[in-house]
């Protein structure tokens, strides 16, 4: 139980919970259940006394198990599952570990985290900075942690929901003064960032730009650092799946990959966990390029005026604050002072590759 307090007042059993201000209302077999609960009971007990006390076997379970599970959802009560596996994945110093208290879910996630685990016995031996656990719930999943609210959804929604709770932590914790909207590549010890809407081809291009021989550092979220440099927070590639007719020759896992379903924007999508990270680490930025995708479009990459790439970058950056601070303009600053601004535009994906690489090879 966590901080609820139950009563009975006139004929109406209600439990008041004190750091949300909420009184929520129990019918008679809610009631029953939480009293019996508080006792420190099972579920299953809980189901087996309402039984005793006259309720069908199906009517008891199905009463009894919903209100658990609205009760864990509204942070109510606590679930203590039985985690069956774990695993640790590490982004740049951020360390987690995820648990799954069902084999299904863990099938589901932990496939499209393999290229961030790490097994090493020194960080084994080591806390994580946050535990995550995933328990089956209603044909679906809960996802909680310590310090976050509970998120809850379809088996489809689960990995994107690891992934935005990993990113917020990231985030919340790492060293760095402003996250761009961009997907990093890297070419010997610089680093080529790509923005562009959405729908641009930002990480359909990413992977392509992988498959040419360059270094993949993500194709999301960039961190910039006060002396301009920039990590790559290497996830695996997010692909829609307007991509995945285009990366099917180069990429044949991606035709047997899951799909996923991004609540957030409604966009199915297919992970690539085997597309290899370069080694995480800062690296001064060299190329900037601003993506415009155009049907037809002859393939061109034109120098733009930093200007540009600065209103780009701003428009698309977030802080832990959300705002602009001077040092996170001075860090954009110290990042276009030595790096070259491009717009590309393109139509042909294997053609915009091309450009890039014989870009940042020469």
């Amino acid at each position: 139980m966590t901080g609820a307090s139950f009563a009975v007042i006139g004929r109406h059993a209600v439990l008041f919970h004190e750091a949300r201000q909420v009184l929520f209302e129990l019918n008679d077999v809610a009631a029953f259940a939480w009293c019996r609960l508080s006792d420190g009971a099972t579920v299953d007990s809980v189901v087996a006394a309402s039984i005793d006390c006259g309720l069908p076997l199906q009517t008891a379970r199905k009463q009894v198990e919903a209100a658990v599970s609205d009760w864990i959802d509204q942070g109510l009560l606590v679930a203590v599952p039985c985690f069956r596996r774990r695993q640790r994945v590490r982004l740049g110093t951020f360390c987690g570990e995820i648990s799954y208290d069902a084999d299904d879910l863990a099938d589901i996630a932990e496939p499209e985290f393999r290229n961030l685990e790490t097994r090493s016995p020194d960080a084994m031996d080591i806390a994580p900075d946050r535990r995550f656990e995933v328990v089956e719930r209603s044909g679906g999943f809960l996802l909680q942690a310590d310090g976050i609210e509970p998120v809850t959804g379809r088996r489809d929604e689960l990995v994107p929901a690891l992934r935005a709770a990993l990113t917020a932590d990231v985030l919340r914790s790492a060293h760095y003064e402003i996250a761009l909207h961009a997907a990093c590549l890297t070419s010997g010890p610089n680093a080529l960032l790509i923005s562009g809407c959405p729908g641009m081809g930002k990480s359909t291009l990413a992977v392509a730009l992988a498959r040419a021989g360059l270094g993949y550092g993500g194709d999301d979220v960039a961190l910039l650092h006060a002396d301009g440099q920039v990590t790559g927070l290497p996830f695996a590639p997010a692909l829609k799946r307007g991509s995945w007719p285009l990366l099917e020759r180069s990429w044949p896992g991606i035709a047997d990959a899951v799909i996923h379903s991004r609540p957030h924007d409604r966009q199915d999508v297919r992970y690539l966990p085997m597309v290899p990270a370069a080694e995480a680490m800062p690296r001064p930025v060299r190329w900037f390029v601003s993506l415009h995708r155009h049907e037809g479009a002859f393939p061109r990459l034109d120098r733009v005026d930093p200007i540009d790439t600065l209103r780009d970058l701003i428009g698309g950056a977030s802080s832990r604050d959300e705002r602009l601070t001077a040092r996170a303009f001075r860090a954009i600053h110290a990042a276009l002072a030595s790096a070259h601004c491009f717009r590309l535009t393109y139509s042909d994906l294997d053609a915009a590759v091309d450009l890039l690489v014989g870009t940042c090879r020469s």
